[in-house]
C-alpha cells in the first residue's frame, strides 16, 4: 500500500495523486491498479518522460462508487476485486470483502470456489485453500484444468492447502501469523476461501459462529484479503445457514442469487 494521504489531499478533487496514493486511496495494491488502467477501466494521466501514471481524486471516488454499485461484464481477469461464478460473469468488490456462498451439491461448491481461486492466483494474489482433503481434492481437479501450471503454484506457496483447526480462536492465530509472514515478504494481497464443514464435522454450531466472528473483525477488516466462506447445504441446518448469511454482511451488497450454487 501507499503513504496516507493528508488531509489536503484528501479534500482536493483536483489533487493528482501518485500510484502509491492511489492504492492506499482504494485499499489495493499497486499492481490492481496498473491493470485496471491499461485494461482502460480506470483513468489516469501520464506525466514526465518516465510515463508515470498520476490520478485524479474524483476518477478514483467514481471508480470506487461503480465498484459497489455494479455488476461488471464479462471482461479479461485483473484485480483484486473481481468474483466470478462461472455461468453467470463476475462480482466487483474491495479488499477487506468477507462473502458467504451456498451450495447444494459438488458442483455447485466449483462453481463458487473454482473461479475464485483463479481469478487471485491469475492476479498474483497469495491464495488459500482450506477444508476437507475430499472437497480440496475435488477442488484442485478442476482447477489444474484450467491452469496446468497450479502444481508450481502449490510448490511455490502461491496456493496454500489446509484443513482447519479444531477451534475458532487456533484457526485465526494461524492466519494471523501466515498472513504477517507474507505481508514482511512483500505480498500486497490474499484470497481466502474455506469449506467450513471442514470445522463444523469436529466442532459445535456455537464455535463457528464464533470464529466467523473473530475472523471477520480481525482478519477480514485488518489485511488486504477477500474472503470467501463455502457452506453446504446438504449437511448445515437451516438455522446455521441462516446464522452465516448474517455473519457475512458483505454478500448482501450484491444480489443474493449470487452466493448461491
Amino acid at each position: 500500500m501507499g503513504k496516507p494521504l493528508s488531509p489536503q489531499q484528501i479534500a482536493d478533487a483536483n489533487e493528482l495523486l501518485d500510484i502509491g496514493q492511489a492504492a492506499a486511496f482504494l485499499n489495493v495494491s499497486e499492481a490492481s491498479l496498473r491493470r485496471w488502467t491499461n485494461a482502460g477501466r480506470l483513468a489516469c494521466l501520464r506525466v514526465g518522460q518516465r510515463r508515470e501514471r498520476r490520478f485524479r481524486r474524483e476518477d478514483l471516488l467514481g471508480f470506487l462508487e461503480n465498484q459497489t454499485s455494479q455488476i461488471a461484464p464479462a471482461v479479461p481477469r485483473q484485480g483484486v476485486s473481481k468474483v466470478q461464478d462461472l455461468s453467470r460473469g463476475p462480482l466487483t468488490v474491495t479488499h477487506g470483502g468477507h462473502l458467504c456462498g451456498i451450495f447444494g451439491d459438488d458442483l455447485g461448491r466449483s462453481t463458487l470456489i473454482v473461479p475464485f481461486l483463479l481469478d487471485g492466483l491469475d492476479e498474483g494474489s497469495a491464495c488459500f485453500l482450506v477444508g476437507p482433503l475430499r472437497a480440496r481434492n475435488d477442488i484442485l481437479r478442476k482447477l489444474k484444468k484450467k491452469r496446468p501450471s497450479l502444481q508450481d503454484d502449490i510448490d511455490a506457496g502461491r496456493l496454500i492447502l489446509s484443513e482447519y483447526h479444531l477451534t475458532g480462536r487456533a484457526q485465526v492465530r494461524y492466519f494471523r501469523a501466515l498472513l504477517d509472514k507474507r505481508v514482511r515478504d512483500g505480498a500486497q494481497s490474499f484470497r481466502i476461501v474455506g469449506d467450513l464443514w471442514s470445522m463444523r464435522s469436529r466442532a459445535s454450531e456455537e464455535t463457528v459462529v464464533e470464529y466467523e466472528s473473530d475472523y471477520d473483525r480481525l482478519i477480514a477488516r485488518n489485511y488486504p484479503v477477500l474472503t470467501l466462506c463455502t457452506y453446504d447445504a446438504r449437511k448445515f441446518s437451516g438455522v446455521e445457514v441462516l446464522h452465516a448469511l448474517k455473519g457475512h454482511r458483505d454478500t448482501f451488497r450484491f444480489p443474493l442469487e449470487r452466493a448461491l450454487a
